[in-house]
Formats: structure tokens, C-alpha cells, sequence
């Protein structure tokens, strides 16, 4: 239920990205109006973000599943019923935005209270495999539905399965309502301790960092695959091959992490790293380098999502969905600044240099994983 409720949540904006040439012929958009509009997107996602995990833990995870799902309903059936221009497209993005940074705290908090310690960090890299997931569909939407039915009808099949996810998650997930609140009762009503908060902050921003590239990757793969030389339906796959890269690597580095193998911020930055070495192979703009880098900026470069919220919720338990909202709000605003500035970067210098542009964001997010490693070390685990 988490994974089916981040898919549609992140849904909008990697199916604008994945069919981003044809909205362009359609809609009159340029690289930069599309950086524009999933940066709308993630900006919006950041604004709320903590907002999103306070309210978390007062629904409980039910309710909140339900209205993040809700949003991303009306943001999919918007964008494929209601665009006539494009402005109209940022103001579904934005409603969108406003789903995804009400869907985490909740789904977070559920799989806290639901999974045991055991298998925690593979629940959480599955949960966030569904980003990647999210990517993959939009991938493989361009030669299937976008090049056959259209763009617009791609968006309502997505619409339709939040449709049809809404009566599976009312009965399914617990009615408690402390299903989000999780052992520390009345955990929303202390402050933070300070240790805590200083290991949020700079996790937050690596993460911003670490999204600034990888929402970049999301939003871009396709047009600058086109760019270098494949066709457009291969461009949609390379998206699809990149991504499901990704769908593997979360859960095996959760999996790994339950069994004593990393499980840190350490392991976060390592895989930055490795995500860099793969924009590197992008900015080089061979065709099989380009394959291979896809590969590994999406599985290692974008890898660590499902880890972070792990590592988040096994130092803050009683207060998970109130850090999730202040984790998460470091990649919504690496996500609203690196697609914007990316398509501006793109216009202006060309592939080469966005895409090296994006590898130092990389790097510099793996410096702050490692500290916010350091300072991890110093949090005593509660519950």
C-alpha cells in the first residue's frame, strides 16, 4: 500500500518528464518550461513537506494514504483532461506537489508500526522502489501509449489506477490511528532532541543535493538521449532500463542493511558516488556510455532514497513521521532546484556541461552524507 501510494504520488511529474517530447510539440514547451514545471512540482512537495508530516501524525496513516492518493488522482486526470496550454500544466504539477509531500509521512510512519526491525530496511528501499518504479512506467509509456494513443490518454490510464487504488487502501491499511504515530505516544507534542535535529538537517541537505541530479535524470533522460542520437522510442526505454535499475537496487541495499551489511549514511554516500561516475558516462555522449551511465545514475545515483528513509526512521522512532517531513523537505528542494536549473543549463551550454554540472551536485551530496554519518553515530536508536 506505501509503494502503490508513492507511484501515484510521484506519478505526474516522471510521466511529464518520460513523455516531455510530446508535450513539447503539443503544449509549445521548451527544456527550460519543463525544468520549470517539475521544479513547480518538487517546490511544492518542500513547502509542505513538514507541514505534511505534522499532519501525518495527527490522521494516522489511513487518512493520509487516502489524501495524498486523492491529490495525485485529480493531478493525473487534470493533466490528461484539463491542459489546454501549457500553464495549466504547472497548476496540476502543483496539486501534485501537494500530494507527494502529504503521501511519505504516513506511509513511512505505516510501515514503522506494521514491519518488524528485521525487515525494516528492505520495507522501506521496496516502499521508495516505487519512485523508480514511477520512472520505469513513464519509460516504457512512450513507445507503448504515448507514440500509439497519445500523451493525454497516457495520463488517464494513470489516473485510473489511482482510481482503483482508492477502495483497495480502504481495505486494507489499519483504521488505527496511531498506526503513524508509532510507539512514542504523544511523540508530536516534545521538541526534538538537538542531536536529532543537527543529523536532520544535514541529511537533509545531502538529500537535496543527492535530488537536485537525480530528479534532473528523471525529468531529462529521454530528451537528451534523443538529443544523442536514439529515437525516440529508444530514448523511452533507456528511461525504462535506467529506472528499473533502480527498482533492484533499493530494496537489494535495504535487504542488505536489515542483514548488517551498511545501512548507514555512510552507504548513502558511497552510492552518490558511484551515481556520479554514471552522469560522467552521460556527459560523454557515446551511446553505449550513455546506456551504461543511465544504469548506474539511476540504480546507485538514485539509489539510496529507500536507505535514508530507513536510516531517518531508525534514529527518530517516536517522532518518525515529523523527521520524515523535515528529511524529505531537503529532496523536495534539491528536486525543485535541479530540474529548473538543469533545463536552464541545458539550453544555454548544451549536454555536456549539464550533465558534469549535475555529477558535482553528486559529489557534494555524498561530503554531506558523510557527515551526517558523523553525526549519526552520536544518536542513541529509541525503540
Amino acid at each position: 500500500m506505501a509503494s502503490a501510494t508513492t507511484i501515484v504520488t510521484v506519478l505526474p511529474v516522471f510521466l511529464v518528464g518520460g513523455l516531455a517530447i510530446q508535450l513539447e510539440d503539443d503544449l509549445g514547451m521548451s527544456a527550460a518550461l519543463l525544468g520549470a514545471g517539475v521544479a513547480t512540482f518538487w517546490a511544492v512537495s518542500a513547502l509542505l513537506s513538514t507541514t505534511g508530516g505534522r499532519i501525518a501524525q495527527r490522521l494516522g496513516a489511513r487518512n493520509g494514504m487516502l489524501l495524498s492518493v486523492g491529490g495525485g488522482l485529480a493531478s493525473l486526470a487534470g493533466i490528461g483532461f484539463a491542459t489546454p496550454q501549457w500553464p495549466w500544466l504547472y497548476a496540476w504539477l502543483a496539486l501534485g506537489g501537494v500530494a507527494n509531500a502529504l503521501g511519505h509521512p504516513p506511509s513511512n510512519g505505516l510501515i514503522v508500526q506494521q514491519v518488524g526491525v528485521r525487515n525494516r530496511a528492505f520495507a522501506f528501499g521496496l516502499k521508495q522502489a516505487a519512485v523508480p518504479a514511477a520512472t520505469l512506467i513513464a519509460g516504457i509509456s512512450v513507445p507503448v501509449l504515448a507514440l500509439t494513443i497519445g500523451w493525454k490518454w497516457t495520463f488517464a490510464i494513470g489516473a485510473l489506477f489511482a482510481m482503483l487504488l482508492v477502495p483497495v487502501l480502504l481495505g486494507v491499511t489499519p483504521r488505527r490511528r496511531q498506526a503513524t504515530a508509532t510507539a512514542g505516544h504523544g511523540a508530536d507534542k516534545h521538541p526534538l532532541p538537538r542531536e536529532l535535529k543537527r543529523f536532520l538537517v544535514l541529511t537533509a541537505v545531502a538529500a537535496a543535493l543527492g535530488s537536485a541530479q537525480a530528479n534532473a535524470l528523471g525529468a531529462f533522460t529521454v530528451i537528451s538521449a534523443s538529443a544523442a542520437g536514439f529515437d525516440v522510442a529508444t530514448a523511452g526505454l533507456l528511461l525504462g532500463l535506467g529506472s528499473a535499475a533502480g527498482c533492484l537496487i533499493r530494496p537489494l541495499v535495504g535487504l542488505a542493511a536489515d542483514r548488517g551489511f551498511g545501512g548507514s549514511m555512510a552507504t548513502v554516500a558511497g552510492m552518490l558516488a558511484i551515481g556520479c561516475t554514471g552522469l560522467l558516462a552521460i556527459a560523454w555522449g557515446n551511446n553505449v556510455a550513455f546506456a551504461i551511465g543511465c544504469t548506474l545514475a539511476f540504480g546507485f545515483g538514485w539509489g539510496w532514497n529507500g536507505l535514508i528513509h530507513y536510516v531517518v526512521s531508525h534514529k527518530s522512532h517516536p517522532y518518525t513521521a515529523r523527521a520524515t517531513g523535515i528529511a524529505q523537505s531537503g529532496t523536495y528542494i534539491g528536486g525543485t532546484v535541479g530540474p529548473l536549473a538543469f533545463g536552464l543549463v541545458l539550453a544555454q551550454f548544451g549536454p555536456t556541461v549539464a550533465w558534469t554540472s549535475a555529477a558535482v551536485f553528486a559529489v557534494l551530496g555524498a561530503g554531506f552524507a558523510l557527515l551526517a554519518h558523523h553525526q549519526e553515530k552520536s544518536i542513541p536508536h529509541v525503540g
